[in-house]
């Protein structure tokens, strides 16, 4: 299958998906999110450090992220 992403479809890819524990520590992880434990226990990203990667770089993190749940 073959789908066109754009920049703010890439974005979305990232926002919609979160880290395994796991990969949190990997650079490009750690950049653009941060995690909250305990009793709220979720994964946020921060638009701002997601809107400075390339294009690559989004898709890398989308990657990372998906195969970090296998």
């Amino acid at each position: 299958m073959l789908i066109e992403l754009d920049r703010k479809d890439l974005i979305s890819l990232v926002k919609g998906t979160s880290p395994y524990y796991s990969i949190f520590e990997n650079p490009l992880v750690k950049q653009c999110g941060s995690y909250c434990g305990g009793m709220c226990d979720e994964w946020s990203w921060t638009s701002v450090y997601l809107e400075e990667l390339s294009d690559k770089e989004l898709f890398e993190l989308y990657a990372l992220c998906k195969d970090s749940w296998k």
